[in-house]
């Protein structure tokens, strides 16, 4: 039926948009099917699997080849549904898009189409009398329904239910502002600006949403009555639709533009402008409602070309007379931009060029509305007055955002400009997309297309790749990393440092099960979503190419931690020296490791430089280590004598080792004295700087309180040619 209705090109649009919807749910049926995949079939595949391949030579046992056979028929039959579904489920979203072609060249064609001018004013009373008349018929038929028995008494019979409802929206009509009030007391009450100005705004959306809400009430009672024909149902459905931007208008007024001269205000207007900004806001509020009320009227009330190009003319003309005041008013405050500085230039610009916009629209509309382009004038104009409010709206949310937040942060200034306010916005700005969309003339059907692709997502190889598959993923990962963190955290603390293990062995074990948690979190993750990566072992195998020529050094280093912490040549906290740089090891992470040298400062040294180059680790596997204290006494004392007097300063501090003793070398003749080494073993070599500086002191006490001497260099100059400095000095100046 589809598709000889598109092959025919006769039928209508409201038509085609019922065709459309019957074909999207046929399609989400077809989607269901082919995506769905019973037990049985894996059951069957995997019974199959277990046959194992067919033998290259073609032949095998009778009874192994008919099982293989059975197998494959069954597995085949159950396969039907799922194929039937797929080449449906083309063919339906084929169709659709026809119909969404279909439907854009037809209002396409409606907007482009010339009316009868409006200028003709022979079209006038023939207009005023058909708009009459329908107004007429939707009051007439209030009348005509309360004297028919049939509907009176089934309004009786709903009588309870009707007050009921009225009551509701009387009782929120006059208590629901003191209410809202009486809730926001403490807030509008704050000596905070950020505070009050929060209240004022929850305050007015909570006014806004009550005046709709009993609109709603109003409007669901008097349908429950039943006292209304066919097209006064359809005003009364859209009756909230209808006042909404009347109201909103109101509150943009008040919002954009506050009555207190003091508040600030968003759109940053002078004081003159504020009280004319807030006439011609709400001003176009009650117009974009009576288009609204106008369009509904129109597609009830059959009306002729001339009657609804003079409808659009007078509608447009008060509307665009509305719109060029205001976007005259936005466009004069251009004088004081290079007054706004900082933060406060860019929503300026905004504005001056919203302002500019406004004018330009308003008198293209005027003018295609008088030439008789109707539809294009008034669907233009309609678009840009709702997408300005609903920006309105925006702009005044993101100033509430901003003070809820400063509210909320210790530092209000701050917390004002901070990034969650940034965040929060943003995400704002991209649900607000849609609502665009809409405004801007999208039908809600291309938009539930593109939600429906962007659901489906991309296909990679066998893989199919959706936004659900890739949330099931992401939160499974997660989960899983949390939990090997929390693993981590509980056998560093808990359990390993109870144990006789060093630290650098601990380290070793919690980075290990880091390593392993992530990796089984990663698979964990993958097999949840239902993702089979078999068939991109292709593609696979060219990125661990890629991978090996240009991530090279990466995966070096990956690799070379992983040897470091399993070999464990070095670990944390031991104090090693490489490339140079001499410190205290603080962390091995996966490609570097992080050095701490005496001055305080981090050296990062690649895992790959550990492994392959030469370091040196003076407190691998233990901590005992030794120094060398020299020693130089003059010529001509006794170093039998010397010997005595330096070996009992290093067996008598406390972190020299007693086995093996330390010891004092004779090494030798210098040029200006006799050379002596202390060698004694630490058993902490870490305070080897701090013993040798005490050793050096109290070998100075021993060596001066027996009067040694300390020598040092000395030398003499010989003047070969004294008489040539005699000249020179008896030279005239």
């Amino acid at each position: 039926m589809a598709q000889d209705t598109l092959e025919a090109g006769t039928a209508s649009a409201a038509f085609l948009h019922e065709l459309r919807k019957q074909l999207a749910l046929r399609r989400s049926e077809f989607s269901e099917v082919q995506n769905f995949s019973p037990a049985r079939l894996a059951t069957l595949e995997e019974q199959l699997a277990a046959l194992g391949p067919m033998p290259e030579s073609g032949t095998e046992p009778a009874e192994i080849a008919e099982r293989r056979m059975i197998l494959a028929q069954e597995i085949k039959v159950l396969n039907a549904p799922r194929l039937r579904a797929r080449e449906a489920y083309k063919q339906a979203d084929g169709l659709i898009r026809e119909i969404d072609a279909t439907l854009s060249a037809k209002e396409t064609e409606n907007l482009l189409q010339l009316r009868p001018s409006p200028i003709d004013l022979r079209l006038w009373p023939v207009a005023v009398l058909q708009i009459s008349e329908k107004l007429k018929s939707l009051v007439g038929s209030v009348s005509t329904a309360w004297h028919t028995p049939v509907l009176r008494d089934k309004a009786h019979d709903q009588l309870s239910l009707i007050v009921a409802l009225l009551v509701a929206a009387g009782v929120l009509l006059t208590q629901g502002r003191r209410w809202l009030a009486r809730a926001l007391r403490r807030l509008s009450r704050s000596e905070d600006a950020y505070g009050v100005d929060l209240a004022l705004y929850l305050l007015g959306l909570g006014k806004l949403v009550n005046v709709l809400l009993c609109v709603f009430l109003v409007s669901r009672a008097w349908s429950i009555s039943r006292l209304y024909d066919f097209d006064l149902s359809v005003l009364l459905q859209a009756s909230p639709g209808i006042v909404a931007p009347f109201f909103i208008g109101r509150w943009l007024a008040t919002q954009l533009c506050p009555i207190d001269e003091t508040t600030r205000s968003v759109l940053a207007l002078p004081s003159g402008s504020r009280v004319q900004a807030r006439f011609w806001i709400r001003f176009l509020g009650v117009a974009i409602s009576a288009m609204i009320f106008m369009a509904f009227l129109n597609s009830m009330g059959d009306f002729s070309s001339g009657t609804v190009a003079v409808i659009v003319v007078v509608l447009v003309s008060i509307a665009g007379v509305g719109t060029l005041q205001l976007g005259g008013l936005l466009w004069r405050q251009s004088h004081g931009s290079q007054a706004a500085t900082g933060a406060e230039q860019v929503p300026h610009r905004i504005v001056v060029r919203l302002g500019q916009g406004l004018a330009v629209v308003a008198a293209i509309c005027i003018a295609l509305a008088v030439i008789g382009y109707s539809y294009l004038a008034i669907e233009l104009l309609m678009t840009v007055l709702l997408a300005t409010e609903f920006l309105g709206i925006l702009f005044v949310t993101f100033e509430a955002v901003r003070n809820a937040v400063a509210m909320l942060s210790p530092d209000r200034n701050a917390g004002y400009d901070s990034l969650a306010a940034v965040v929060v916005n943003a995400a704002l700005i991209l649900a607000s997309l849609p609502v665009f969309a809409l405004i801007a003339g999208v039908r809600p059907s291309e938009l539930m297309e593109l939600w429906s692709t962007f659901q489906s997502g991309v296909t990679l190889g066998e893989v199919q790749l959706s936004p659900s598959v890739v949330l099931q993923l992401i939160v499974v990962f997660v989960i899983g990393l949390l939990l090997t963190r929390l693993i981590q955290r509980t056998l560093k603390i808990r359990i390993l440092a109870k144990t006789k293990i060093d630290a650098g062995g601990q380290n070793a074990i919690v980075s290990g099960i880091g390593y392993f948690g992530i990796f089984l979190a990663a698979v964990v993750a993958i097999t949840y979503a239902g993702l089979d990566l078999s068939s991109l072992a292709i593609v696979a195998g060219a990125l661990s190419v890629g991978i090996g020529f240009g991530l090279q050094n990466i995966v070096s280093n990956f690799v070379s931690g992983i040897i470091l912490l399993i070999e464990r040549p070095i670990s944390v906290g031991d104090w090693i020296e490489v490339g140079g740089n001499m410190g205290i090891v603080r962390k091995i992470s996966v490609r570097s490791t992080s050095i701490q040298t005496f001055d305080r400062t981090d050296v990062i040294v690649p895992n790959a430089d550990l492994v392959s180059g030469t370091v040196t680790n003076y407190t691998h596997g233990s901590s005992v280590g030794r120094i060398i204290v020299p020693i130089g006494v003059a010529y001509g004392n006794d170093t039998r004598k010397i010997e005595e007097l330096l070996l009992p300063l290093a067996e008598q501090h406390p972190l020299v080792l007693k086995d093996p003793a330390p010891s004092v070398v004779f090494q030798g003749f210098g040029a200006d004295s006799l050379n002596f080494e202390i060698r004694a073993l630490l058993s902490d070599i870490n305070y080897g700087l701090t013993v040798r500086s005490e050793l050096n002191h109290q070998v100075y006490e021993v060596l001066t309180a027996n009067g040694i001497e300390i020598p040092f260099g000395q030398r003499d100059i010989w003047i070969r040619n004294p008489e040539a400095l005699g000249a020179v000095r008896s030279e005239p100046s």
